[in-house]
């Protein structure tokens, strides 16, 4: 029988959005769990499948710890970033006191897997697991009662200084009494895909169709930063210093130096180098980029509008990369034949030379794996990804 912890999982790992996925290139990372701030280093902590890593803003990767199963859930105390909590899918509550770099068993009792975790930001010792319904430690995560249930369609939980927040497909809902009820904290139904408070009250939010938004408490008067991810959404962020880091649906990583209003990809690919990269990198920016987004990451979702007919991106994210050169080419040159698409015929204003330079742009912005996958190799055993 499926737990409730598998179907949170599964919730926040194969949310399908705008970009599913089996269209993106397989990222480096794979599927990204949860995440952490670094102690020591300008970095990320980063949970997947096959244990813990150490991401750092240039896109150095370094495996922290290896564990069988990997970490699906990961907390860092807000009072001593080197302290940890995580979870796999078994062995109960786990406990870093270095970083990440060790682990034991924490956990004496409660629920064997937490597939999320979150700790007080005015109390160290108190922590919240989600397993088959809502946990609470008063002591550092060594013996756990059940406080109370999740609501439907959970997403994430952030615990602040007044209460508990759980994003879900429905909005934000919030408790002052350990999980045994919940109320909505916004008349916002729409699906909040990740949520954050810090320590100062300071909260963080991305909300599908509207993007990365903060609030402080105890207003929660949201102020949009950022809805530059195209049909990406996030699900789960971490602060080091002043840097904001956050991963996808997809398993990309982007990192904010300004308090979440850019972002910048980490590991992006290459870029343009060629004469005929450049050639199409202005080409972009002057007919693609207004409905295709910056560095073609895509049209964002807005909230109230259809999603019919958005234009898709065209870097390793979505399915440009199934495409031969030149399918992408008379796309380009004769417009898209697919239903609601808004994709016109730039034959009268671009010529072939000017397509050729377009798809070579956009193949500077793929990874490895799209490169080697393109056109009707993507379905290749090697290169189906999900």
């Amino acid at each position: 029988m499926k737990t409730f912890a598998l179907s949170v999982l599964r919730r926040l790992t194969a949310l399908l959005f705008v970009v599913p996925l089996a269209a993106a290139a397989a990222p480096e990372l794979g599927r990204i769990f949860a995440l952490a701030p670094s102690n020591g280093s300008d970095g990320v902590l980063v949970a997947t499948k096959e244990g813990l890593y150490l991401v750092q803003p240039d896109g150095r990767l370094t495996l922290r710890a290896k564990r069988d199963g990997g970490f699906v859930a990961l907390a860092a105390d807000p009072s001593d970033a080197k302290v940890l909590y995580g979870s796999g899918p078994s062995g109960g509550l786990l406990r870093s006191d270095d970083g990440g770099s060790h682990w034991q068993r924490q956990s004496q009792d409660g629920p064997e897997s937490f597939a999320l975790l979150t700790v007080s930001p005015t109390d160290g010792k108190r922590l919240y697991g989600v397993a088959d319904g809502l946990y609470r430690s008063m002591d550092s995560g060594r013996t756990w009662n059940r406080s109370g249930d999740v609501p439907d369609k959970l997403m994430n939980i952030s615990a602040s200084s007044s209460g508990l927040y759980a994003g879900t497909e429905e909005g934000l809902r919030f408790s002052t009494d350990d999980g045994a009820s919940w109320r909505p904290a916004s008349m916002m139904r729409i699906p909040v895909t990740m949520f954050s408070a810090e320590p100062d009250g300071t909260l963080y939010s991305f909300q599908f169709g509207q993007g990365f938004l903060k609030a402080h408490e105890p207003e929660l008067a949201w102020t949009p930063l950022a809805n530059s991810f195209g049909g990406q959404a996030i699900l789960v962020m971490a602060r080091n210093g002043d840097q904001l880091f956050a991963a996808t649906h997809i398993g990309k990583l982007f990192v904010s130096a300004d308090d979440g209003r850019s972002w910048q990809a980490i590991n992006r690919p290459r870029g343009p180098e060629s004469a005929a990269e450049k050639r199409g990198e202005k080409l972009f920016a002057a007919n693609c980029q207004a409905c295709h987004g910056a560095v073609g990451i895509g049209e964002a979702p807005q909230f109230g509008k259809s999603m019919q007919g958005l234009a898709p991106a065209l870097d390793d994210s979505a399915h440009a990369w199934h495409h031969s050169d030149q399918q992408l080419q008379n796309t380009i040159l004769k417009g898209s034949p697919a239903p609601n698409s808004r994709m016109v015929a730039f034959e009268g204003k671009l010529n072939a030379r000017d397509a050729e330079d377009l798809v070579a742009y956009m193949k500077s912005l793929w990874n490895e794996n799209a490169l080697r996958c393109q056109g009707a190799k993507h379905m290749d055993p090697g290169c189906m990804t999900h």
